[in-house]
């Protein structure tokens, strides 16, 4: 399960917010990623019809299949289950992603199917590890993600923070990041990557 939060990054505030994360006690660790990610569907758009997304990310040196599906989207926060598997490819990742918890019935159906590219994208996260005591713990990433998305045809910039829950207590998790949004005047992103590629 995915519980995540998206807001646009802030340019009035976005020093202070820096200062912010680089200060913070429980900054765990702090890593800088090259991303590059092909999302897939038919041509009759079967993943959309039944709310998944699927797509291969490059990460540094590795590479991942996932598939995504929405439970819950409010404002910044979008709740979604996610299965993830290193493969090479998406064929590789299907058969896959049952062991990683993924319907399986969903997985065979897909991997019936022809798919083609229908968005990309290509970013520079720079990401920190925080944990959390009070009210209760909790660890999450806290991350900047600075690049483009779109599709063969097109690309665009773009820039966006993403504060994802680890472990721990989601209520102190979702209590941390709406004191974020509130302390640093956070406007919420309320679609995802993809949405917004498809819509290039």
């Amino acid at each position: 399960m995915e519980l995540e939060y998206k807001w646009r990054i802030p340019k009035e505030s976005l020093s202070v917010l820096a200062a912010f994360l680089h200060s913070h006690p429980g900054r765990l660790s702090q890593d800088t990623l090259l991303m590059s990610a092909v999302y897939y569907d038919t041509p009759e758009q079967l993943a959309h019809q039944r709310g998944c997304a699927l797509r291969l990310r490059r990460e540094n040196d590795r590479t991942v299949c996932c598939m995504k599906r929405n439970i819950r989207k409010d404002g910044a926060q979008a709740l979604r289950e996610e299965y993830e598997v290193e493969a090479e490819t998406l064929s590789e990742g299907l058969k896959k992603l049952p062991d990683a918890g993924a319907p399986e019935d969903l997985c065979l159906f897909f991997s019936a199917q022809n798919f083609c590219v229908t968005a990309k994208t290509e970013f520079v996260r720079s990401c920190y590890l925080l944990s959390e005591d009070s009210p209760a713990h909790f660890t999450a990433e806290f991350a900047v993600d600075v690049g483009s998305l779109g599709n063969e045809q097109r690309m665009q910039k773009f820039e966006e923070l993403e504060l994802e829950f680890k472990s721990g207590d989601t209520a102190a998790f979702q209590q941390f990041a709406e004191m974020l949004q509130t302390r640093f005047a956070l406007e919420p992103q309320p679609l995802s990557k993809y949405a917004r590629a498809i819509r290039t």
